[in-house]
C-alpha cells in the first residue's frame, strides 16, 4: 500500500518528536540512573581520598583516570562543586583511581597523585594533573613533569615525591581501587555517583541541582 505524502510527513514529524524528547530527557540536568544504588561499603573505603567524612549525609564518588579526556573535561565542574560544598559537614567528595589500560601514562599519574597525597597534598596534585593533562599525556618522561608540578606545591619534598613515583610505591593502593571499580561494574571514566547512583549530567549545574535538595532535606 502506498502511503500518502501527508501520512509520510506526519510520520516523520512524529519520529523527530520522539527522538527530540529522548535527547531532552538524556540531556536534562541532574538525571541519575534508575538501577539499584551501588554498595556504599565498596564505593568508599576507610582509606579513600575524601573531602569530608565517610558516611556523610550526601556523598559523591568519582572513579577517574587522570589521562582520560572526559575526566579532564569534567574536572573544572567537579572542582567547582568541591569548592562550593567542602566546608559543609554533610557533604563528602571521594576520588577513586581507575586508570584505563589504553592510557599509557594513567597509572604513573595516579602514582603521582598518591605520592603527593602521602605528603598531605592529594587534592592539589589531583587538580594540577587534570589542568595540565595535555602536557604529560603523551610524554615519554612524565615523572619529570610531575616532579615539576610537585615543586610548585608548597610543602612537598620533591625528591621523596619523585622517588616514590619511580618506585611505584602506591601501586597496591591503586590496584585496590581498580578492584573495587571492577566489582561495581565500572566500565568507563568518569563514573560519578551520588548516593550510590550514577549521575548522567556531570555539569556543575546538573550536579548542584541534585546535591542542593539532598543537603536541604531534613
Amino acid at each position: 500500500m502506498k502511503l500518502s505524502k501527508e501520512t509520510i510527513i506526519i510520520s516523520v514529524i512524529g519520529i523527530i518528536f520522539v527522538i527530540g524528547m529522548g535527547l531532552l530527557i538524556w540531556k536534562s540536568p541532574g538525571v541519575v540512573d534508575n538501577s539499584q544504588p551501588k554498595d556504599p561499603a565498596i564505593l568508599v573505603r576507610d582509606n579513600s581520598h575524601m573531602t569530608g567524612v565517610k558516611g556523610a549525609k550526601v556523598t559523591v564518588v568519582e572513579f577517574g583516570d587522570y589521562q582520560c579526556p572526559a575526566c579532564g573535561a569534567a574536572s573544572p565542574a567537579i572542582n567547582a562543586v568541591i569548592a562550593k560544598y567542602k566546608s559543609n559537614p554533610d557533604f563528602n567528595f571521594v576520588f577513586r583511581n581507575f586508570p584505563l589500560p589504553q592510557h599509557g601514562n594513567a597509572q604513573v599519574a595516579a602514582e603521582a597523585a598518591e605520592a603527593a597525597g602521602a605528603q598531605g597534598k592529594y587534592w592539589e596534585m589531583n587538580e594540577i594533573l587534570y589542568a595540565h593533562q595535555s602536557e604529560w599525556e603523551n610524554s615519554t618522561t612524565p615523572i619529570d613533569l610531575f616532579a615539576g608540578y610537585a615543586g610548585k606545591i608548597s610543602g612537598i619534598d620533591v625528591e621523596k615525591f619523585k622517588a616514590d613515583v619511580t618506585a611505584n610505591k602506591y601501586n597496591d593502593f591503586i590496584q585496590s581501587d581498580m578492584a573495587d571499580g571492577n566489582t561495581l561494574g565500572i566500565d568507563h571514566t568518569p563514573s560519578i555517583f551520588l548516593q550510590g547512583k550514577e549521575m548522567k549530567d556531570v555539569s556543575e549545574q546538573g550536579m548542584e541541582s541534585l546535591i542542593d535538595p539532598l543537603l536541604a532535606a531534613k
